[in-house]
């Protein structure tokens, strides 16, 4: 599992850490997200280059999807928290609700309004609102400071918070030292699971309800968060920085 890890985060990977890490590859066997590769493809971040840390439940359960041009399996579950491994562009379909608000949000950050995703769909398309593709999206925001942290890293394939237990333990430790590491990060606390740990963090938090749900009416409600608005002098949500 642990391939590229920057030097910052050595101090956290312990001799005693490494053995924790063994004990749960042993538990979950072959059947998970993301692939071995990617688990703690976090960790190859610079932690004292991070402004920004969405943190996420656990990898999308879904099952790989075999690619006829790559003539390979695609992973859903990409190691980094609200990626779709699968989508390659914002005009085409997709069913992840949450990242849609999220491109919603952002869309309002930089226009003053809220509108339909489907509205922002047509805007992209036809250059009224530019914003990076998916995949060089996250690459971008990655580069800019924007650490896409799941709290817990795996789950087995079609069961969502199936590698809560085994993980949890070893989350806030790695939530601890993260917040210690580098206490001035932006954390997106998006719904109630990732607000369960807001005392092993320093730092600014945003707060509101999870994305895939919505109800403007209320003030928790996700497209009410100022976390991008409020972010956007750090990072261009965009893409473009």
């Amino acid at each position: 599992m642990l391939n590229k890890i920057h030097d910052s985060w050595k101090p956290f990977f312990t001799e005693e850490k490494l053995m924790e890490i063994r004990e749960i590859e042993e538990k979950i066997k072959d059947n998970y997200n993301p692939s071995s590769e990617n688990v703690f493809r976090f960790a190859a971040n610079d932690i004292n280059n991070v402004k920004c840390v969405w943190l996420g439940q656990d990898p999308y359960p879904a099952e790989p999807i075999y690619d006829q041009e790559k003539k390979e399996y695609v992973y859903v579950a990409t190691g980094r928290a609200f990626e779709v491994g699968i989508l390659d562009s914002w005009t085409g379909k997709f069913n992840q609700h949450s990242l849609k608000n999220i491109i919603r949000l952002i869309y309002k950050a930089y226009n003053s309004e809220l509108l339909p995703f489907g509205t922002i769909r047509g805007k992209i398309r036809t250059g009224e609102f530019n914003i990076l593709p998916p995949r060089q999206w996250f690459d971008s925001l990655e580069k800019q400071g924007v650490l896409f942290l799941n709290t817990y890293l795996t789950c087995q394939i079609g069961v969502a918070g199936s590698h809560r237990e085994m993980w949890k333990d070893f989350s806030i430790d790695l939530l601890k030292f993260i917040s210690e590491s580098n206490p001035n990060i932006n954390w997106f606390l998006w719904g109630k699971e990732a607000q369960e740990n807001q005392e092993y963090m320093k730092g600014r938090i945003f707060k509101s309800n999870h994305p895939r749900l919505y109800n403007t009416s209320s003030k928790d409600d996700f497209l009410n968060c100022p976390c991008f608005d409020g972010t956007k002098n750090l990072i261009d949500w965009r893409g473009y920085r």
